[in-house]
Order: structure tokens, then C-alpha cells, then sequence
């Protein structure tokens, strides 16, 4: 007779609970890693969405500033590689006319095309001036070659003339009749996670066409 007592129940081993914790440690490892490329595909789409969004701003805003008397150009976005930044800028090149006292006019596309200078241009906004990208992601400069790499992106009015500058380029090119050197078929803004395991391209076309 039995008093009771389950003899045959045994503990679990020393080896059978290592192997438990293994299992368990591995499956963490791998759940933190799973969630870690989540949120930098999450990261990288909404960055991608940004970037895009404020291109097609400066050129609403260049349209929008056509019929006002403003030093205000034109607008556009600069995008610095080396500091992942990118800003969405006023261009304001406008100085009084010698004719018409007191009344701004901006230099000619061709000028600005070969004389552009960084120095004319002034935040949109504070919360649009050197925006860092989220943190996991990267402007990759080298994503392309310099014959397709956006640096600037100037919309001009009124229909807008859009106009880019190309990563180590000096000018602006332009499908605009008035500007010399028509641009690639497309440019691009590469963004991509910090060690290159992921990417996402935005495209522009010489018309100023945004696609992703």
C-alpha cells in the first residue's frame, strides 16, 4: 500500500533546465532583434515620408509666393550628408528695383542657376531648419552617384521652375528653357538605416514629380 507519496515524481535536472533557459535566452535574442529591424523599417518609412512631404511644400509655397511682394524668392530643401539634416529653406535673393522704389525683384533663373548662394537662404520655419533624420537612419550620400544625388531642390516661380543641384555640383540644372544643363531623368534622396541594411529611395523627376 501506498502511503501517499508519489514516488516516481521526479525534479527537472540540471542539464534539462539549462537547456530550458538556452531555448529562452534565444528566443528573447531573436525577439529583440525582430523588433529592432521593426522599428527601423518603421523609422525609415515615415523618414521617407517626410522628406518627400516637405519637397512638395517648397513647391506649393513657391507657387503661393509669386503674387506677393516679398524678398522671399523662392523655396526649397537642402539636404547635408555628412550631418543627416535636411531643411526646408526660404531663398531670399530679392533685392529693391532701381526703377521702382521700394518693390523687391529676384535675380533671373539663369543667375540663380550659377550664382546660388547658400547664404541667402533662411529657415521656412525653426522646425524645419536642419532636421535630423530619426535616430537608425541616415542621408546616404554614397546610395548614388554625384550624377544623381540631390543636394538642393529650388522650386521657382510662378510655375515653379524646379531646379537641383547635385551632390558636387556647382550649378543648378534645370529643364527650364532659360537655364543651360538639363538634369538626370531623375534625382534621388537616399535614406538608409545606419549600417546599410535598408533603404528607401525618393525620386524626382525634372518636373518636380515626387514619388517613392
Amino acid at each position: 500500500m501506498g502511503n501517499g507519496t508519489d514516488h516516481n515524481k521526479k525534479g527537472f535536472t540540471l542539464i534539462e533546465i539549462l537547456i530550458v533557459l538556452a531555448i529562452t535566452a534565444l528566443l528573447s535574442s531573436l525577439a529583440i532583434v525582430y523588433t529592432h529591424v521593426g522599428q527601423n523599417q518603421i523609422s525609415l518609412s515615415i523618414e521617407e515620408s517626410k522628406v518627400a512631404q516637405l519637397i512638395l511644400e517648397a513647391k506649393e509655397l513657391s507657387v503661393a509666393t509669386y503674387s506677393s511682394n516679398s524678398p522671399t524668392c523662392a523655396y526649397g530643401v537642402a539636404f547635408n550628408y555628412a550631418s543627416s539634416t535636411y531643411s526646408l529653406f526660404a531663398y531670399n535673393a530679392a533685392v529693391t528695383s532701381p526703377l521702382y522704389p521700394g518693390r523687391q525683384i529676384c535675380p533671373s533663373l539663369a543667375s540663380t542657376s550659377v550664382a546660388f548662394n547658400a547664404s541667402d537662404t533662411q529657415p521656412y520655419q525653426p522646425g524645419s531648419w536642419q532636421v535630423h533624420t530619426a535616430q537608425g537612419v541616415v542621408l546616404d550620400g554614397s546610395g548614388g552617384a554625384a550624377s544623381d544625388t540631390i543636394q538642393y531642390i529650388l522650386f521657382y516661380p510662378p510655375n515653379p521652375c524646379t531646379m537641383i543641384n547635385l551632390a558636387q555640383q556647382t550649378t543648378f540644372r534645370s529643364n527650364c528653357s532659360s537655364i543651360a544643363g538639363s538634369p538626370p531623368s531623375a534625382s534621388y534622396v537616399y535614406l538608409s538605416t545606419v549600417d546599410k541594411s535598408m533603404s528607401r529611395t525618393i525620386t524626382v523627376n525634372p518636373a518636380g514629380q515626387v514619388s517613392l
